[in-house]
């Protein structure tokens, strides 16, 4: 029993480890079989990477063989990055820089074109827009790009895309080709519509296609599509039917009268009709082309007619030379031609016949500052025009060292090739014209300012005269109504006082009145100016009202007898002191005279207002006055001036300014026949 047990014992041991052993296999051929299935697994997933980076090499190729820019836009982040190519910066780019490279008029197509994909929810989209390749430097290097964009999303829940990626293809060449391919046919299509020649275009039917303006023009469309023309086969048209065929059609020129009864047409053309094959040699177009020769037919009929009036013409021509002949033998003419290439300017005083021939050089010694002077060393760009100018020059033709005015023409010629030779044209004396101009000139510039002059002057002397007698007649008016002595006694000083400006300004009236006539009359007789000089002065210093002002005299002789115009002395010293009372209101007025340089020179000084610098020049013309608030015709100082002329005296003024006084002196030449200096006491 215990040997059964045993055995069986035995038995189960062994069978156990046949169980281990199996199970042991087992686990051995379910390791191998991994490692081959892992094995075989890493093969496919080598020999799919591989793929991929075949596949990925050869996307790269064709990337770079097609020139295309894949970018990626990061959605939440707003940031772009190149993915290839290098169209953005190597760090990239913000969704708001980019803006600053497309062009402001594209840039709300590129705002449409992300709204599509991140707001409309499309997988993809595109667009195309104009992108400056010159990045950051904004130079304008505007590129046309097709954006092809794709979305991605992270999670497929997600509403909006996290992911753009965007395939840019520069098209920048294939648009310029099409814009020059528009262009070009809008050119054509100008050509044909603005052609000076009728053409149409009509197919192998002979029904019209097309016609552009000046055909419609000539045929009279009532319109652009005008069924009468596009309802009527060409074969059918009379003149053509005997003519051409569309089985056999060559080039064909002829001349005809077109008459269209239903469209009004009635007129004589020129017309070229032109069959276009395909390449099979089948008539595919026909092509027309009109010209109106009506009135090309009328010039050559006119032509004839001009042909017979021709030989009238030359029997008139012979006549007309005679006659301009005898014009430039009577008038100081002369007809002229330059050769530039000899530089040599040849003078005809008749048609045929030479009178001088002159250098460049030689020619230009005649000219006084004149443009042809300077255009005989540049004559090309100078003569290459008509000229016409009136020039001041030494005489051409004639003696003597006078200088002429002559009015020069000039018409350039060319020769068969457009080159500049020379020129022709005529000189004319017109030197007596030109000082008849001269002389009509300056009497009419005198008549002018005659005119002006009497109209300043009636303006001045009516307000001038009127008020002093306005001042008389009013104060008159006063003096019975007044009492008392002092009362009366001021108003007849006023009175006196406008009396005597009345009385100055008719002696100035009178004056001018002289100067005009004929100038002063200056009457010389002898006078001990030295007692004169003291009785101008006593009356003159009366008129000084100014309470703050003194007279000074500075009378240097007992006695002066010389042979002066006594009165206009006194009148020229009487216009200087009156003009000195009026301008000074403080300090002193003087006036004096001595005897120097052979003749008798007088001043007044004063310290009034003064003269300005600017002013210092004119004040001695007619109707000048500083201060158009004094009184004053603005007379006195031109009549001083006259007066000092006619007597072949000068006169002036000294003065430093505004506010600082002012000294006039005027020096009259004359011979002192005796003369007594006063002496100067010590005392």
């Amino acid at each position: 029993m215990k040997l059964l047990l045993a055995n069986i014992f035995a038995m189960a041991i062994t069978a156990q480890d046949a169980i281990y052993v199996v199970m042991l296999f087992v686990a051995l051929l379910a390791f191998i079989a991994t490692i081959g299935i892992n094995r075989i697994i890493i093969l496919r997933i080598r020999e799919r990477v591989r793929k991929v980076q075949d596949i990925s090499t050869i996307m790269q190729h064709t990337l770079d063989i097609s020139n295309n820019y894949v970018l990626k836009l990061d959605v939440r982040k707003r940031y772009a990055i190149n993915l290839h190519g290098n169209m953005l910066p190597e760090e990239g780019m913000s969704y708001e820089e980019s803006f600053e490279m497309i062009h402001p008029d594209d840039r709300h197509i590129y705002r449409n074109f992300i709204a599509r994909m991140v707001i409309e929810g499309k997988s993809t989209a595109t667009c195309l827009f104009r992108w400056d390749m010159s990045g950051h430097k904004h130079l304008g290097n505007w590129r046309y790009m097709r954006d092809q964009g794709m979305v991605e999303y992270s999670r497929d829940k997600d509403k909006e895309p996290s992911n753009i990626f965007c395939t840019l293809t520069d098209e920048t060449e294939k648009f310029q080709k099409n814009t020059e391919k528009d262009e070009m046919t809008d050119k054509y299509k100008m050509m044909f519509e603005q052609s000076i020649i009728g053409l149409a275009f009509y197919d192998k039917d002979g029904n019209l296609m097309n016609a552009n303006r000046k055909m419609r023009e000539i045929l009279k469309f009532q319109s652009d599509d005008d069924p009468y023309y596009f309802g009527n086969s060409l074969y059918e048209v009379p003149a053509f039917q005997e003519l051409v065929s569309h089985k056999q059609m060559e080039d064909f020129y002829f001349c005809t009268k077109s008459v269209v009864v239903e469209r009004g047409v009635n007129c004589y053309t020129e017309m070229h009709l032109h069959p276009i094959y395909d390449e099979n040699g089948e008539l595919y177009y026909i092509s027309c082309s009109m010209r109106d020769i009506t009135q090309e037919r009328k010039l050559d009929l006119q032509n004839k007619r001009n042909d017979q009036a021709m030989q009238r013409a030359k029997e008139e021509i012979q006549q007309y030379e005679t006659e301009l002949q005898y014009l430039m033998d009577t008038c100081d003419i002369r007809f002229f031609r330059t050769s530039f290439a000899n530089k040599t300017c040849t003078f005809y005083k008749s048609l045929g016949i030479p009178e001088k021939q002159m250098s460049f050089e030689e020619l230009t010694e005649h000219f006084v500052d004149s443009p042809f002077r300077s255009g005989l060393t540049d004559f090309e760009n100078y003569f290459s025009e008509p000229k016409t100018d009136l020039t001041y020059m030494h005489p051409f033709f004639h003696e003597g060292e006078e200088l002429q005015w002559n009015y020069i023409d000039s018409v350039p010629f060319f020769n068969n090739q457009g080159q500049l030779e020379g020129t022709y044209g005529i000189v004319r004396n017109v030197t007596s014209l030109i000082e008849k101009q001269e002389k009509l000139k300056l009497e009419t510039e005198r008549a002018k300012d005659s005119g002006r002059m009497k109209s300043v002057f009636m303006a001045n002397m009516t307000h001038e005269i009127r008020t002093p007698l306005n001042s008389i007649v009013g104060f008159s008016d006063i003096l019975p109504m007044l009492s008392t002595p002092e009362e009366k006694k001021e108003i007849v000083r006023v009175i006196m006082n406008n009396c005597d400006m009345l009385l100055r300004l008719i002696n100035d009236i009178l004056a001018i009145s002289s100067l005009d006539e004929g100038g002063i009359l200056i009457e010389p007789h002898q006078v001990d100016f030295a007692k004169s000089f003291d009785d101008i002065c006593n009356s003159l210093k009366e008129r000084i009202q100014e309470p703050g002002v003194a007279f000074i005299e500075d009378n240097p002789y007992h006695t002066l007898v010389t042979n002066i115009d006594n009165g206009r002395i006194q009148q020229v010293i009487t216009n200087l002191m009156t003009n000195a009372i009026k301008y000074t209101h403080q300090g002193y007025i003087k006036t004096g005279y001595r005897y120097e340089n052979d003749g008798l020179y007088i001043y007044c000084e004063d310290t009034g207002d003064g003269i300005p610098k600017e002013a210092q020049g004119k004040i001695f013309e007619r109707f000048v006055k500083l201060n158009d608030f004094i009184q004053g015709t603005g007379l006195g100082l031109s009549i001083c001036k006259a007066i000092t002329d006619a007597c072949h005296g000068q006169i002036g003024v000294i003065s430093k300014g505004e506010g600082q006084g002012s000294t006039f002196w005027l020096w009259i030449p004359c011979e002192a026949l005796n003369i007594e200096q006063k002496v100067i006491s010590n005392e």
